[in-house]
């Protein structure tokens, strides 16, 4: 959740328009929300391209096209940037099976209040 707050603030902070409280409280009201709310609630297109690109990558892998890397270098990534969403999407998917399939117990800081 870290570093979802920080990305948020990145893209928050090249607004400009905002103090560094303000960015934070925004960045913690948008990490507490996008489990709710998906890719949508991401405040800017950027953060949005990515959330979008994790969700299809994690939920349906076999329906992946050129089109969703395209999606993220109309957004302004570049290839490392998409390499590290595609690792991190996938490790994340990997380790969260894993954990299903052993039965392993969430960290109680990770439970859904």
């Amino acid at each position: 959740m870290d570093d979802l707050r920080v990305e948020v603030n990145k893209e928050l902070e090249e607004d400009g328009t905002l103090d560094e409280a303000e960015r934070a409280r925004r960045a913690d009201a948008f990490a507490h929300d996008v489990g709710a709310q998906g890719s949508e609630a991401a405040p800017g297109e950027r953060l949005r391209a990515i959330l979008r690109y994790a969700e299809r990558l994690a939920l349906a892998p076999g329906r992946m096209g050129p089109e969703h890397v395209q999606a993220l270098r109309d957004a302004g990534l570049d290839d490392r940037a998409i390499h590290d969403a595609a690792q991190a999407t996938a490790y994340f998917s990997y380790i969260n099976r894993i954990a299903d399939g052993l039965g392993v117990d969430l960290e109680p800081e990770m439970e859904h209040r």
